[in-house]
């Protein structure tokens, strides 16, 4: 073991350990990946291949609904199998599939080979999005909060960067090209797990949360804490019939609807407002890259005041986001907003997981995040839904989807708060 004057004696530094943060490391390039292939490449890939195969881009966006919601139910079926085999397996398998898939891809003339491999990458590229919390909750969970805000920063990274970066590898490399040697990398990452994961600190003699174990100890006390070291396993129909399980789901579901529903739309929204397009891109993306340091802000956060409270602050961040959205009128105030909307993007991520691993402790943590995570989706994805009904109704003005969206926001917070967690015996 490690010796006593390296190991961590609080819950909001990050003295993680050479291994864990190899760990960490791990888990922000599969959440890099997750974002990447799954939501913000969507804003180029459709482009690309009607520009090589004369496909209509309007007709490529259109089948990213049904493909996330393949990527959905790939989401369960990976949580599921993360209780029978091992972190490291199947992240191995998830990357490696969604490597060569990709590779492939990228050489589909036919619309209809197009659809289906798009559904096979969503499919297994939803295997990083639970591989990389669990990995995080069986090395860190009291210090969940921390070790998540520094994970989680892989999908802000992918905001920021991946739809420029890969633009300069079609640029550069040619079209098919490039498609293979992102899928590549995808795959060398598949080969590295296999030296790379470990799926508990035991494996490599450290201990949870590099904390040391009479420190540990006191924290067993804490109401906030009761649950993270019980050891007893639970069934997927007790997970469903505890009110938590509905509660958490719901809850972060509507937040995430919520932050899905602003940045989706934020650069028509600007340009509703009179900006161009390129204003309102430079906008996003200095809102992503807020989101960098955001996501270490809300793991911080939630190790200093707890789960729920963080949680019920980033409900509030996002009242105040669509209330900046709503009176948009100068450049000042749009600036402010991007602050706002930056931070909110680097928090859903990691206050899910850090939510289930509270309440449903180390050994719960993949029975109950496959159901609790899948509610969440689903309820996440109905924000494209709703933005369009309502911009319908409106004709076009945001007013009334944002207004409504500041309710949903509201009572996801009221959701949360109404969470119970263990007390002190």
């Amino acid at each position: 073991m490690e010796n006593n004057r390296t190991l961590s004696r609080s819950l909001t530094d990050s003295r993680f350990g050479s291994w864990g943060w190899s760990m960490i490391i791990y888990a922000s390039i599969m959440y890099f990946f997750f974002a990447a292939l799954s939501t913000d490449g969507q804003n180029l890939f459709p482009t690309a291949f009607s520009e090589i195969y004369g496909f209509d881009p309007n007709t490529l966006l259109a089948y990213a609904t049904p493909a996330s919601i393949v990527g959905i139910i790939g989401g369960f079926v990976f949580a599921r199998l993360l209780i029978k085999y091992s972190t490291k397996k199947i992240s191995i398998i998830s990357l490696i599939i969604t490597g060569i898939a990709f590779c492939v891809w990228g050489l589909c003339a036919n619309i209809v080979l197009y659809v289906l491999l798009l559904m096979v990458v969503c499919f297994f590229a939803s295997g990083f999005s639970f591989v990389a919390p669990t990995l995080m909750a069986d090395w860190f969970p009291r210090k969940k909060g921390v070790a998540l805000g520094w994970a989680t920063i892989g999908a802000p990274l992918s905001s920021a960067f991946f739809v420029s970066g890969f633009s300069i590898l079609l640029t550069k490399a040619g079209f098919k090209t490039a498609f293979v040697i992102f899928g590549i990398a995808v795959i060398i990452v598949g080969i590295l797990s296999i030296f790379w994961v470990k799926d508990t600190p035991q494996e490599v003699g450290r201990y949870p949360d590099n904390m040391d174990p009479e420190f540990a100890k006191t924290l067993a006390y804490r109401p906030e804490q009761a649950a993270i070291d019980e050891a007893s396993d639970i069934t997927i129909g007790q997970v469903l019939k505890t009110s938590n399980t509905w509660l958490i789901g719901i809850g972060y579901g509507l937040l995430w609807m919520v932050t899905v529903g602003v940045v989706s739309q934020f650069i028509p929204r600007m340009m509703s407002v009179g900006y161009e397009q390129s204003q309102a891109l430079m906008f996003l993306t200095i809102s992503s890259i807020i989101a960098v340091p955001g996501s270490y802000f809300w793991g911080w956060l939630d190790s200093k005041i707890g789960t729920k409270m963080a949680s019920v602050v980033y409900s509030v961040s996002y009242v105040v986001a669509l209330l900046i959205l709503i009176f948009s009128v100068n450049e000042a105030i749009i600036w402010i907003g991007c602050i706002f909307i930056g931070l909110g993007l680097g928090g859903i991520l990691n206050l899910i997981p850090s939510m289930v691993i509270s309440v449903f402790g180390r050994a719960g943590f993949k029975q109950a995040n496959s159901i609790v995570t899948t509610i969440a989706s689903l309820i996440r994805v109905l924000a494209f839904a709703i933005m369009a009904a309502l911009l319908t109704v409106s004709g076009g003005n945001y007013t009334l989807p944002y207004t409504v969206f500041i309710v949903a926001d509201i009572l996801g917070a009221v959701v949360l708060l109404l969470i119970r967690q263990k007390k002190m015996k």
